[in-house]
């Protein structure tokens, strides 16, 4: 099999990989009624489990190899502390509105809980199928932009489904957010030594936090703001100098050599 034979059929197993990862995760969300959470460490479990499965096959890696690859290993310390301040500083949002509208701002019930769930499900499941799977098996042999542009294409088209479900200004926004998202979101991932935890840490405050919150007739405001501040701040992250991925992270080529190439 020639270089260039592999490299597509390797596309076309991650983009089908990726396809799997993702009905399982919105379907079982779905079926088990898990729309703030509720069900979020079952799901979680479930489709990080499956990305491990798919990743062992796929790349021919040990078992350890391949948890790890999928963004289960530590990250660099940096930049997961830059990614706990940078949502503590987004939270304050909430605070600040209400001092500034007036508006009464309540947290609801179970509220941690429900956190934690989406925290799972939102942030480690959704980081897991789109940055520890597809992205990083894009990257190898491109340039990050490259790859996060095409990375970009099914995380907004999944985004569109909240047309849905959601008004239409707050939904537009949304889907804006989940483009201008997905740049940083990959960019911590690679910079933190290919782990989730970050990205996933980000990820899970920027969705969970308005669905825990109760702000009366003002919440449309509330959520457009907090849509808008989502979509700019994280853009911050790009200060983070690159860390380069080891040779181990990359994905296997058919015969188990690594893809990877000397990009930036």
């Amino acid at each position: 099999m020639s270089q260039e034979t592999a490299v597509r059929r390797d596309i076309f197993l991650t983009l089908i990989g990726f396809g799997i990862l993702w009905v399982l995760l919105d379907r079982s969300a779905a079926a088990a009624g898990s729309l703030r959470g509720e069900m979020g460490l079952q799901i979680g479990a479930l489709v990080v489990g499956a990305a491990w499965a798919l990743e062992w096959v796929l790349s021919r890696r040990r078992p350890a190899e391949a948890y790890r690859a999928i963004g289960m290993a530590l990250p660099a310390r940096r930049p997961l502390l830059v990614a706990i301040v940078l949502c503590g500083a987004l939270i304050l949002y909430f605070p600040v509105f209400a001092a500034v509208s007036g508006a009464r701002i309540t947290v609801m019930g179970g509220a941690a809980m429900l956190a934690l769930g989406m925290f799972a499900q939102g942030g480690v499941a959704e980081e897991v199928v789109f940055r520890g799977f597809l992205f990083r098996r894009l990257r190898a042999g491109r340039s990050f932009w490259r790859a996060a542009w095409i990375a970009a294409i099914p995380f907004v088209a999944v985004h569109a489904l909240l047309f849905l479900s959601l008004d239409f200004p707050i939904a537009l926004a949304s889907l804006l957010l989940a483009l201008s998202l997905s740049f940083p979101l990959s960019w911590i991932f690679e910079v933190s030594g290919n782990s989730i935890w970050p990205p996933a840490i980000i990820h899970a405050t920027l969705q969970a936090a308005p669905k825990l919150v109760d702000a009366g007739e003002d919440f449309t405001l509330l959520a457009m703001g907090w849509i808008v501040l989502g979509g700019v701040v994280p853009w911050a992250l790009f200060l983070l100098r690159p860390t380069k991925p080891s040779e181990d992270d990359a994905p296997r080529a058919p015969g188990g050599h690594s893809t990877r190439k000397a990009t930036t």
